[in-house]
């Protein structure tokens, strides 16, 4: 009698701070509709002001909840999620997930892992998310000179190769993270350090995929939104530019950072469209604000560029070498 491949063990780290019906949720629908089997879900509360770890220990008491004090932002909290379910439950892959998602694929799982065992340079997997009205959010896109642009077309069932994709769902093979190591903390509290990881991914030798057939609901945005414009803006520039000089070429982040920052300072999207069109801009409220903040993200980069400039270093050691053993 043939035997059975055993399921690659898998991390599911949730972060959550102050959304917890939507947390609740979230747990609920991971377990109730996926035919995996072989995970554990690691829950990093991230100060939350009204406990979630309390109600996850008392509701989900077979999760492994970790409690900080207060929000470290996305890469510190998912950083301790992944060191510690790497010490104690020895994943082959990590699931970094967010705590405003809803599963409408029972093989969601199955899918994703399935390209990341098949393919053996798939480094990091993602997979269609979807608007709560079911029409399409994100399929991840590529970074084409200056911008991020994003995918809108493509087969059924298609398996993409991207640059990025919206990070409210990363499988990451557990490989990626011994050579890489985990997510950068100079981009807390949020923004950008997912597309930054996929790249550094990239630059050694590992393919990132997005698994179109496995698709999740996500409710956009709800943490980041309940930030204040003050901090939700000055860690968009801050990030944008620490993202730009380590990831662009030189007139590429020149570009970026003088001209096309600037202008977010000063205007923002009507609707959330891939295309960049006039007619679609609106004057943002709190300009002047936006200004100072945009001049002090300029001061606060300029104080760690040898720390931004040394993980391009890095990044470009990598491609070398892979191009070395090609």
């Amino acid at each position: 009698m043939k035997k059975t491949k055993k399921q690659p063990k898998v991390a599911i780290i949730i972060l959550t701070c102050n959304q917890k019906k939507l947390m609740e949720e979230t747990i609920s629908s991971v377990i109730k509709k996926t035919n995996y089997k072989n995970y554990r879900i690691f829950l990093i509360d991230n100060g939350s002001e009204d406990r979630h770890d309390l109600l996850v220990r008392e509701k989900f008491p077979e999760i492994d909840v970790t409690r900080n004090k207060k929000n470290l932002g996305f890469s510190k909290a998912n950083n301790i999620g992944i060191k510690k379910s790497s010490k104690w439950y020895n994943p082959s892959y990590f699931l970094l997930l967010n705590d405003d998602m809803e599963i409408n694929d029972k093989d969601w799982l199955k899918k994703m892992i399935l390209v990341g065992e098949n393919e053996k340079n798939a480094g990091i997997i993602g997979c269609q998310l979807l608007y709560p009205d079911g029409t399409l959010q994100n399929v991840g896109g590529y970074l084409e000179k200056w911008r991020l642009t994003n995918i809108t077309k493509f087969k059924k069932d298609e398996i993409l190769d991207v640059d990025h994709f919206m990070g409210a769902c990363i499988l990451i093979k557990k490989e990626v993270v011994e050579r890489i190591g985990v997510l950068d903390e100079i981009f807390t509290p949020f923004l950008l350090e997912d597309s930054d990881y996929f790249l550094r991914a990239k630059k050694a030798g590992y393919s990132v995929k997005i698994v179109t057939s496995a698709k999740m609901i996500h409710k956009k945005s709800k943490t980041v939104g309940t930030f204040s414009n003050r901090k939700h803006m000055f860690s968009r520039f801050k990030n944008d530019i620490v993202f730009s000089l380590r990831h662009m070429k030189t007139k590429d982040f020149l570009f970026r950072i003088f001209i096309y920052l600037p202008m977010v300072s000063l205007f923002k999207k009507k609707k959330d469209l891939d295309k960049l069109e006039f007619k679609n801009f609106k004057i943002r409220k709190r300009v002047i604000e936006n200004i100072f903040l945009l001049f002090g993200a300029y001061l606060f980069n300029a104080l760690l560029v040898k720390r931004i400039f040394q993980k391009r270093i890095n990044s470009n050691r990598y491609k070398k070498s892979e191009q070395r053993d090609i």
